[in-house]
């Protein structure tokens, strides 16, 4: 597994697709909301990296950690019904982001997502590839990528966890209501071996309220849940990041603005509480 060089102690970002911007625009909106941990945009269906080249010139020489996305091996081999064609397509067009951010930022430390919208609904019985293809498909993918970048996956719904966790995968994006809690033992050991969690901790499939009070007492509750199952709790706050549940292609500016602004009020949140070291509250 190739950890993260990089202690994230909570900071913010975004994984997936922005809201429809141009290319200089979309970079903007990422460098004011989550400087701390910027993303580019989600690499297109079309494998065009020009708007990923905008954002990386945006941060030309940056030595601080930075994210880029493309959708994963899953979600295009059940699109071209060939797994290994979507497994040589995936690595390919990785390479070619990687080899494009080291161009830009040769100094930064690199996460690189897969983003896989189709794996919410993997563990379906009718799902059509079965548990050993999937873990087999995204383990062939990330092994080559492993020297180059953290290579993560992020699902927007439920997965087998314990299976995405043994494919050698460097972080593991999820939302806070996945079920995190069922593979504790073997998150435990993913963390400790410097694996990071994405915490999709702003859901963009329910009314967010007025404030981020409610957001943080479900991840803060989360957090005492998995503490009690065993993780360790310094090892938890550090090795985490905060994120929407799932990409924003599908928003409005100003309600994708809203979300990432969650977000960041919540990173600020586990950064102090990162900082004081206070246990978190119990479930109400």
């Amino acid at each position: 597994m190739g950890g993260f060089p990089f202690r994230p102690a909570g900071l913010a970002t975004i994984i997936g697709a922005l809201p429809p911007l141009n290319p200089i625009d979309a970079a903007r909106f990422v460098l004011d909301l989550v400087p701390r941990l910027p993303s580019a945009p989600l690499l297109g269906a079309d494998g065009n990296l020009e708007p990923v080249r905008q954002f990386l010139e945006e941060i030309q020489g940056r030595v601080e950690p930075v994210v880029v996305s493309l959708t994963g091996p899953v979600t295009w081999a059940l699109q071209l019904d060939d797994l290994e064609a979507a497994q040589r397509l995936v690595e390919e067009r990785a390479r070619e982001l990687i080899a494009l951010a080291r161009a830009y930022v040769p100094d930064a430390p690199l996460m690189l997502f897969l983003q896989e919208p189709s794996l919410a609904n993997s563990m379906h019985p009718t799902f059509p590839l079965e548990p050993d293809e999937i873990e087999r498909l995204v383990a062939d993918t990330v092994e080559p990528l492993t020297d180059d970048a953290t290579v993560g996956v992020q699902v927007s719904g439920r997965a087998d966890w314990a299976m995405l966790l043994r494919t050698g995968i460097g972080a593991l994006g999820a939302p806070v209501t996945a079920r995190l809690d069922t593979v504790a033992a073997e998150l435990a050991a993913f963390l400790e071996h410097g694996g990071v969690v994405a915490w999709g901790a702003v859901p963009v499939d329910e009314p967010l309220g007025t404030g981020v009070e409610r957001l943080w007492r479900r991840l803060a509750a989360l957090f005492a849940e998995l503490v009690a199952l065993g993780l360790d709790p310094s090892l938890l706050r550090d090795r985490s990041i905060v994120t929407p549940a799932a990409g924003l292609g599908d928003f409005a500016l100003p309600q994708a603005e809203r979300v990432v602004q969650l977000a960041s009020e919540l990173s600020d949140r586990l950064i102090e509480f990162t900082r004081s070291a206070i246990a978190p509250p119990s479930r109400r």
